[in-house]
């Protein structure tokens, strides 16, 4: 297992959470201090917004593809939370996307 980059804070002990790799390719996201963990995407680049999921507390990430227009992760992909259609968060970065033109937008 190998340690990729920070991404943000806990939520539960306010120590900071890190991306991790398995040998095997799967990528996570764990609080080293209290262990809390959640699986992420196996494929496409992670960039954390700097922004936290107003729902859950945790890191907004932005997981890019080729091809395909980027989409927004927290413990979980963002267009399957039931607040995702009023997320203001989530609304800002598409806007912020569509006038930069990045990731797809």
């Amino acid at each position: 297992m190998r340690k990729l980059d920070e991404i943000g804070i806990c939520p539960n002990c306010d120590c900071s959470i890190s991306i991790f790799k398995t040998q095997n390719y799967k990528r996570f996201a764990k609080c080293e201090i209290c262990g809390m963990s959640y699986a992420l995407p196996k494929r496409g680049s992670i960039n954390n917004s700097a922004l936290i999921c107003p729902r859950n507390n945790f890191p907004l990430l932005i997981v890019d593809r080729k091809d395909q227009c980027a989409y927004f992760w927290t413990d979980g992909p963002c267009f399957n939370c039931v607040k995702y259609d009023n997320c203001e968060t989530v609304k800002e970065l598409i806007t912020e996307f569509t006038e930069l033109q990045v990731y797809g937008y």
